[in-house]
């Protein structure tokens, strides 16, 4: 960065011996003597002078280290062997919570004269509630099929017998008026499937005061029902009244309950 300066006899008036005189830098060294002070202040005058013509230069490496760019993102305060951030912490950070699928809610269903639907050799009866009788715990999935109408409820799949017996209203063959069955599927299959293949196991659960009603979604008008006898098979029916209740109600299940068909053998 810098010229050699040389110094010469012109540019050295301080310093030399006496004319006629020898000193021992002479003697050991041939040439002009260099004293070191005469040296320092030569190059202070020569640094100053290049200073002035380039303000912007930088002469001492503690210069260099103060102006060096710093590339890191980091927090000068934080420790420098302390860890930042990772970019899954980060995205976690940001992401809102995760939404866990919701699976079937289990009821224990009563009709209108509060006799307990139970499951007999996989036929769904109504018995009178008694402390003796275990009642069926119903599994019960939201379905996404929407129904035709607003005011026919929502729509849902209800199976039995630990969620593998699904309730279905269907004809058989031979019969002109549709029937309550069980089949054995399970609601996560029916649940995936297409409208076409789970309507007829699809029903629209409408709020009727504090009970709800139950209409088949593949053959609008009918309901199930059970019969003011005790121990009949509950049914499909499009009739109202006294003899046949189609109001139901809901009564939840939050902790371990079994039901007969849930005990294993």
């Amino acid at each position: 960065m810098f010229q050699k300066y040389r110094f010469g006899e012109a540019n050295i008036k301080e310093g030399w011996p006496s004319p006629g005189k020898t000193s021992w830098m002479q003697q050991t060294f041939p040439g002009p003597t260099l004293y070191p002070s005469l040296l320092l202040s030569h190059f202070l005058t020569l640094k100053m002078s290049v200073l002035e013509e380039n303000p912007g230069m930088k002469m001492d490496c503690e210069d260099w280290e103060r102006e060096e760019p710093q590339c890191s993102s980091e927090d000068p305060d934080r420790d420098a062997l302390e860890p930042g951030p990772s970019l899954t912490s980060v995205s976690s950070a940001h992401a809102g919570p995760r939404v866990k699928p919701k699976g079937p809610e289990k009821f224990i269903i009563h009709d209108g004269d509060q006799k307990v639907l139970v499951l007999d050799s996989k036929i769904l009866r109504a018995v009178p509630d008694r402390t003796y009788i275990v009642p069926e715990i119903f599994f019960v999935l939201a379905s996404c099929v929407k129904p035709a109408h607003e005011n026919q409820g929502s729509p849902i799949l209800l199976a039995v017998s630990k969620g593998e017996l699904c309730l279905c209203c269907d004809k058989n063959k031979g019969h002109n008026k549709p029937s309550l069955q069980l089949k054995k599927k399970k609601l996560s299959t029916l649940a995936a499937q297409e409208k076409g293949k789970c309507l007829p196991f699809i029903f629209y659960r409408n709020k009727v005061g504090s009970r709800n009603t139950l209409e088949s979604a593949a053959h609008p008008g009918w309901f199930i029902c059970t019969f003011p006898y005790p121990g009949k098979p509950v049914g499909m029916t499009k009739c109202h009244g006294k003899r046949k209740h189609t109001e139901f109600s809901f009564r939840q299940i939050y902790e371990a309950e079994t039901s007969p068909s849930e005990v294993s053998e």
